[in-house]
C-alpha cells in the first residue's frame, strides 16, 4: 500500500528529452522549480502521485558503472545528500535522452522530483520520482470582458492522465530498492520498454504480485498448452479447470499448493502432470516459485481476462462457461455434418 497524505515535494527541476535519432533535442535547466501558489503545488502533486496505487513493484537489476549515470546510482546519492540535485537531475535526464532512440519514442518534458515523507506497505521514507510528459492535449479558455466573451486554444498537460512515472522509495536498499512504475503509453512493441528496462534497468520485486502472477500464468499455460484435445482432453474440460482456477485466487488471500491440488487439480495424474509442466514453466522463463504467499488481487484482476472460460465455435459464436460444465452436452450430428453444444439450464436471465 503506497499513501502520499503528507508527502512533500522537496525538490522538482523539469528538462526537456527529445528523441536523439530524429536530431531532437535535450534541453538541461539550471534552476529548481518555485512554485507560485500551493493550488499550483498541490496540482502538480496529484498530477505526480495519484496514479500510484497498485502493489505491483519492482527492484533496480544491479547497480552499474556510475559513468553510466543510471538510475540506481543516482537515486542512492541523493539519498545520501540533496545537495547536488539539479547536477544529479540533469545526469537522469542525460540518460534518458541516451536511451530514446526508436524512431517512435516520443520527446517531453522530463520532471526529476524528491519527495519527503512519503510511506510504502508501512515505511515512512522519502523517495525519488521521474516522470515524462509525451502527449499534450488542447483545451479552451474563455476570457469575459464585462458583456462580451472571448475564447483561446492553447496546448497543454492533462493532469487526470500520466504518461510515464517511476518513484523509488528508500526502502529495501539490499534488495535493489521498492520502485513502482507507471506507462501508459507502451503500445508499440518495439519501444515498449525502454522506460522499464533501458531507462530504469529494472525487474519485478518477489512479493505476492509477483508469485500471484507467475501461478496464474502457469496454471492458464497448462491449461492451454497439456490440457488439450490432442491430448485427449475436452474443451469443457479445459474450461473447468480455467474457471477452478480463477475461483480459487479469487476466493482466497493466502495461496497454498496442497490446498490447490485438492481443491482445484483433484485428480493424482493432473497432479503430477501440472507438477512437471510448473517446473518446465519456470525453468524456461527463470522464475522464481515458492509453494506458499499472500495472493495479490492486483494480479488477479489483471490477470482474470485471460482466464474467461470462452469456447469459440467457427466465427459465428462464443459460449462463456462460467460453471455448471455437467450441463453442457457435446456431440456430432451426423445429418449435419456438423459439431454441436446443447447448454441445459433452469431460468434465462
Amino acid at each position: 500500500m503506497i499513501d502520499f497524505s503528507k508527502a512533500q515535494l522537496m525538490h522538482f527541476a523539469i528538462h526537456f528529452v527529445g528523441n536523439k535519432s530524429l536530431g531532437e533535442e535535450l534541453t538541461l535547466s539550471n534552476m529548481a522549480i518555485k512554485f507560485k501558489d500551493d493550488f499550483i503545488k498541490e496540482t502538480v502533486l496529484r498530477y505526480f502521485l495519484s496514479p500510484f496505487k497498485t502493489d505491483i513493484y519492482y527492484q533496480f537489476k544491479g547497480k552499474t558503472d556510475v559513468s553510466l549515470n543510471s538510475l540506481a546510482n543516482v537515486c542512492e546519492d541523493l539519498f545520501s545528500s540533496t545537495e547536488n540535485f539539479i547536477e544529479q537531475s540533469k545526469l537522469l535526464a542525460t540518460h534518458l535522452f541516451n536511451q530514446s532512440i526508436h524512431p517512435k519514442i516520443k520527446g517531453g518534458e522530463f520532471h526529476v522530483c524528491y519527495f519527503k515523507d512519503t510511506v510504502v506497505d508501512g515505511d515512512l521514507c522519502d523517495a525519488v520520482g521521474f516522470f515524462k510528459t509525451e502527449n499534450k492535449e488542447t483545451y479552451l479558455k474563455v476570457y469575459q470582458h464585462i458583456d462580451e466573451f472571448d475564447l483561446e486554444c492553447d496546448q497543454g498537460i492533462n493532469i487526470n492522465k500520466l504518461d510515464k512515472g517511476c518513484i523509488v522509495f528508500n526502502t529495501d536498499k539490499k534488495n535493489g530498492y521498492k520502485i513502482s512504475i507507471i506507462d501508459n503509453n507502451n503500445k508499440n512493441a518495439d519501444c515498449a520498454l525502454y522506460w522499464e528496462d533501458d531507462f530504469i534497468n529494472s525487474t519485478l520485486k518477489t512479493n505476492g504480485y509477483y508469485y500471484t502472477k507467475n501461478f496464474i500464468d502457469t496454471s492458464r499455460g497448462f491449461c492451454e498448452e497439456i490440457l488439450t484435445e490432442e491430448n485427449n482432453v475436452k474443451k469443457e474440460d479445459q474450461m473447468m479447470m480455467l474457471n477452478k482456477s480463477t475461483s480459487y485466487f479469487k476466493e482466497k488471500d493466502k495461496f497454498n499448493l496442497k490446498d490447490f491440488e485438492n481443491e482445484v487439480l483433484v485428480q493424482p495424474e493432473i497432479i503430477e502432470a501440472f507438477s512437471d509442466y510448473r517446473k518446465d514453466f519456470n525453468k524456461r522463463l527463470d522464475l522464481t516459485a515458492i509453494d506458499e504467499f499472500d495472493v495479490s488481487n492486483t494480479a488477479v484482476k489483471k490477470n482474470q481476462k485471460y482466464m474467461r472460460s470462452v469456447v469459440k465455435l467457427d466465427k459465428n459464436f462464443h459460449i462463456y462457461i462460467h460453471s455448471k460444465h455437467e450441463n453442457v452436452e457435446r456431440g456430432f450430428d451426423n445429418e449435419k455434418g456438423l459439431k454441436y453444444y446443447k447448454l441445459f439450464y433452469v431460468n434465462e436471465v
